[in-house]
């Protein structure tokens, strides 16, 4: 047996050991999940496995996805992930959109998998927690997008990927099933998505912006607001850890200090949508103009966000926080009304509260 594959089963092996060492001797139940690195390893799609894939009879038309950012090379993550959605999802288009000083090694080898490439010139302001690196990267890809013609569109970032095959075809299902109401149906076509972590509950309209899917003229609109180039409020922490440590949420949100409020509520408003920035009227913004995908649905991969914690749910089973992420299920519910944003009431001081820290729950 080669060397390396040995020491692969003996931390297999280690592994193994301590979860099941925990779950019975400890106080936890412990379980794991193995994502291969590499597309290669990966077979879940129906060229690999022909006779129980679900994708020729769940092909996504007219679609496209754009991951924006620097590229992620460890690991060659950006690379692979192209390479997982062209298997798994082989109608897609495939876009990158990155910035101009981007090395053309690192280019060349995403170009000869078949992606469009998009390239952009920083801006001179990156903005809060570089919402406008985001927005002017995320918009040309967009942009580019549209140009093709297609009609669904799915924005990641280059240190993420969505692992479940169906996922694009999923999402379509979804936006057609739950249209906007009230209002919102008389301006967008379909709702936008938010995915992964980060629809926090008691935030106002602190929608998911790392990974988000919609029909092509929302994620248009979702996309182009103005960039974020007037300054916080002095007051304010420049360290980003501070920050969140010393500024109550409220705050945070109604300054747009963070990006995920800035963009829904710059939509928002751009949609005739006047904000009282509450947790009911945010509450009621995603029943109406929004949609939530868990990280689950999906089976999305973060470097940033799961590399160090090992997690693929943020949240603790010890306690609840202020930091609380607002679900598919939970989303459902106020869809349906058996959650009303009038229930928030209850939780609007929690806007005046500073955000805890992540607490997992265990050593």
């Amino acid at each position: 047996m080669p060397k390396g594959s040995l020491i692969n089963r003996l931390r297999r092996r280690v592994l193994r050991y301590a979860l099941v060492s925990e779950t019975r001797k400890g106080a936890h139940y412990m379980t794991s999940r193995a994502r291969p690195k590499a597309s290669a390893a990966l077979g879940l799609c129906a060229e690999t496995s022909p006779k129980y894939s679900l994708q020729p009879a769940l092909r996504a038309e007219n679609a496209a996805i754009v991951i924006q950012g620097p590229i992620c090379s460890a690991d060659n993550f950006t690379v692979e992930t192209f390479r997982i959605y062209r298997r798994h999802m082989p109608n897609c288009r495939l876009i990158l959109s990155t910035w101009k000083d981007t090395s053309r090694e690192d280019l060349d080898r995403i170009a000869e998998e078949g992606v469009d490439i998009v390239l952009n010139d920083k801006p001179a302001i990156p903005g809060p927690l570089n919402v406008n690196m985001q927005i002017v990267s995320s918009s040309g890809g967009i942009r580019r997008a549209a140009d093709l013609g297609v009609e669904w569109v799915i924005k990641s970032r280059t240190d993420q990927r969505l692992y479940q095959p169906t996922i694009m075809s999923g999402l379509i299902s979804l936006a057609r099933l739950f249209p906007p109401l009230g209002a919102a149906a008389k301006t967008q076509k379909y709702r936008v998505f938010g995915m992964a972590a980060g629809t926090l509950k008691f935030a106002p309209y602190h929608l998911c912006d790392q990974t988000v899917f919609g029909h092509i003229d929302d994620m248009l609109s979702y996309w182009s607001p103005p960039l974020h180039e007037n300054r916080l409020p002095e007051s304010f922490p420049a360290d980003r850890l501070r920050l969140f440590k010393e500024v109550p949420i409220g705050n945070l949100c109604r300054y747009d200090a963070v990006p995920e409020t800035y963009l829904a509520s710059q939509f928002l408003l751009r949609q005739g949508r006047s904000l009282d920035w509450t947790v009911a009227d945010s509450w009621a913004a995603l029943r109406d103009h929004f949609g939530v995908v868990d990280q689950m649905s999906s089976d999305i991969y973060w470097v940033k966000g799961q590399h160090d914690t090992m997690r693929d749910v943020i949240g603790s089973y010890a306690a609840l926080s202020n930091r609380e992420e607002l679900g598919f299920l939970e989303w459902v519910q106020l869809v349906e009304g058996a959650l009303s944003p009038d229930a928030a009431g209850a939780y609007e001081p929690v806007l005046d509260e500073c955000m805890m820290s992540f607490d997992p729950g265990y050593p």
